[in-house]
């Protein structure tokens, strides 16, 4: 390491994109000869990759940036670098209320970095985004930040839909996708290194393409994903209710290499409140979506594991149109849930709605839902106990290291619960058989050994 280099500590929060988006950094820092460090008292250099999508998610960043700036204080040379969503939406305030930042950088500006680090950089970075803004390709130096065998992979960047709540566009910018061949040059790049799944991201999956020339879209880079060697599972994240197409679901049903499993974030099931969201569909979209996960006609004997969020408290939501929402979630249609109460922010056509749900009863609303799925979850997980599943090991277990933590087809990594391997080993990455021998609402128990799993099972019999 030269005298110049850095030494370089990361916090990164929010979501898979911007965890891509740190990634991207980290490769920047080490192309450029400087060193990563897990400990923020050894580094010069501290970096916070912020979420601004919402208002606990901004209070979240806050307070990691003044965290990191009292390290900053005790450390002479040490210097502060705020990038991500919050420095896009607020770089003025920003740059004015935390006189203790010394460089701000915006959410299409991770090569700005290198500027930083090698002290050619102005305090404020934050470039203003477009149609031609910023996006990582295959040839940008990345690090994963995890475990090889399982990596996003951001296929789009930005959105131009036009929901009534999300702040997205503002954050993110308009969309812009990336080529075929740049998905498939960097997926085949991290197959060869060990990677086994790869999530694809984007504010919108389903959209994907429509903005290069010649258009492209989704099922036709999925076809060439599915042709790398080496690939066990791609997973989608996120696709839009209205543009889940008959072929998408073909492809998550039939192809082997594609996870039996998507995530459309539905946000209610109210018409008169996806109306006001401005989602553009209403309820009869979102059952004819599930129907068609669940029809045998269109995926056969697959079972299509669907992960979705709910937006509860919106500005018109009565208390008629959440206990539509509560019904319709108590179908059990639902394998993995996430719910958010609504959050006021400025910018948002949502935010100047009449008709305000407070936020005590938007929070109230938004813990009985989670509260159902999980009973929900553990009479569903229940079927499952006896029966094999194929998993994927994702490494020596967090409770036991004479355990391992590994995942079905049917969770994402990090969000969706884990199976709990015993009786056996197996390397990271690998597939292997199990039988479910104990279940909850959140993870799964599973044995490698049939015989072991047998005696289990008839112990549970027993009592």
């Amino acid at each position: 390491m030269s005298s110049d280099a850095r030494k370089v500590y990361f916090v990164s929060l929010g979501c898979p994109k911007n965890q891509v988006d740190t990634e991207v950094m980290l490769g920047v820092v080490r192309q450029a000869g400087h060193a990563l460090v897990d400990d923020p008292e050894q580094a010069d250099t501290l970096v916070v990759n912020t979420c601004g999508f919402i208002e606990a998610a901004k209070q979240e960043s806050i307070d990691t940036i003044l965290e990191l700036a009292q390290l900053k204080q005790h450390g002479a040379g040490k210097q502060l670098v705020v990038a991500g969503c919050l420095s896009q939406r607020y770089p003025e305030e920003l740059a004015r209320e935390l006189p203790e930042v010394d460089h701000f950088l915006g959410s299409a500006d991770m090569l700005g970095l290198s500027r930083v680090l090698g002290g050619e950089a102005q305090r404020m970075g934050v470039t203003p985004l477009g149609q031609r803004a910023y996006i990582y390709d295959h040839q940008t130096p990345r690090q994963l930040s995890g475990a090889r065998h399982s990596a996003y992979v951001k296929i789009a960047e930005g959105c131009d839909r036009p929901c009534g709540f999300c702040i997205i566009p503002v954050l993110r910018g308009a969309q812009r996708s990336r080529p075929v061949y740049s998905v498939v040059e960097e997926v085949a790049t991290l197959v060869a290194q060990g990677t086994r799944e790869v999530c694809l991201v984007a504010q919108d999956l389903t959209t994907y393409g429509s903005d290069l020339s010649p258009a492209t879209d989704l099922e036709t880079l999925l076809d060439a994903l599915v042709r790398i060697d080496g690939l066990v599972w791609i997973r989608l994240h996120y696709a839009y209710p209205s543009a889940v197409t008959d072929g998408l679901v073909h492809r998550i049903a039939h192809e082997p290499k594609i996870a039996t499993y998507l995530d459309v974030p539905l946000q209610h099931v109210d018409s008169d409140v996806l109306k006001r969201m401005r989602r553009g569909y209403g309820e009869r979209r979102v059952r004819e979506l599930v129907e068609s996960l669940r029809d045998p006609a269109k995926v056969g004997s697959a079972r299509v594991w669907l992960r979705t969020t709910m937006l509860v408290g919106h500005p018109g939501e009565t208390e008629a149109a959440y206990q539509r929402l509560h019904d319709f979630v108590a179908e059990g249609h639902i394998d993995h849930l996430g719910v958010f109460p609504w959050s006021r922010e400025d910018g948002t056509a949502s935010a100047l709605l009449p008709g305000r749900v407070t936020q005590r009863k938007a929070q109230e609303r938004a813990a009985a839902l989670m509260e159902l799925q999980a009973q929900l979850r553990s009479r569903a997980h229940a079927q499952l106990l006896g029966t094999r599943l194929r998993v994927m090991v994702d490494g020596v277990s967090e409770d036991s290291e004479l355990l391992l933590d590994g995942r079905h087809e049917g969770q994402a990594p990090g969000i969706d619960g884990k199976v709990v391997l015993t009786d056996g080993t197996a390397r990271v990455g690998a597939i292997v058989e199990a039988i479910v021998t104990q279940t909850g609402p959140h993870d799964l128990v599973a044995s490698m050994d049939p015989e072991a799993a047998a005696a289990a099972l008839a112990d549970r019999d027993d009592d």
